[in-house]
């Protein structure tokens, strides 16, 4: 499965990242309307609306399973991300990496939450929406997703990495 990308030509300041440590889960808030089907990067959905462009981020991600890391995300503008390469079914989703997890990182300082491909190194990076970064080959192949909510729930589980990340603007 291979991606392309584009110049935005729309600002999506409106859309508000979310984590919810009680759900495992990312979310967008309010959600987008649009949605014709999902690319699954782990458990995590990346929503496609019919012309094949990301238009939103939910699902699992359970913070169980973030290892602490310093991170440094790229520099990215907004724009679009398009799956191509694969036919794309209403409501049927497709699986980017099959065999197994993808590392999750976590900067408790930063609050930002990297997921991993296959450490190939990144060609160009997109701002989906504020807090989510997607990053790509030269050759259009995944290469990270860059998360940082902009809000979060406080749980006693949830611990100090998600008490900082409900304190990001």
């Amino acid at each position: 499965m291979r991606f392309r990308t584009k110049p935005s030509t729309h600002w999506k300041p409106s859309f508000l990242l979310v984590y919810r440590p009680e759900e495992y889960s990312f979310d967008v808030e309010p959600a987008p309307g649009g949605g014709f089907t999902s690319i699954l990067v782990d458990d995590l959905n990346l929503e496609v609306d019919e012309l094949g462009r990301v238009i939103s981020v939910w699902g699992l991600c359970p913070h169980t399973r973030w290892v602490e890391a310093k991170l440094a995300p790229p520099e990215a503008d907004f724009g679009d991300v398009f799956v191509s390469d694969v036919q794309l079914s209403r409501g049927v989703s497709i699986r980017l990496n099959h065999n197994k997890y993808l590392p999750v990182h976590v900067d408790p300082e930063s609050g930002w939450v990297r997921i991993r491909g296959e450490g190939i190194a990144a060609a160009s990076s997109v701002k989906l929406l504020p807090g989510v970064i997607f990053e790509i080959t030269e050759q259009g192949q995944f290469c990270s997703l860059w998360l940082m909510s902009r809000r979060a729930m406080q749980t006693p589980e949830a611990g100090s990495i998600l008490g900082k990340l409900s304190t990001r603007d």
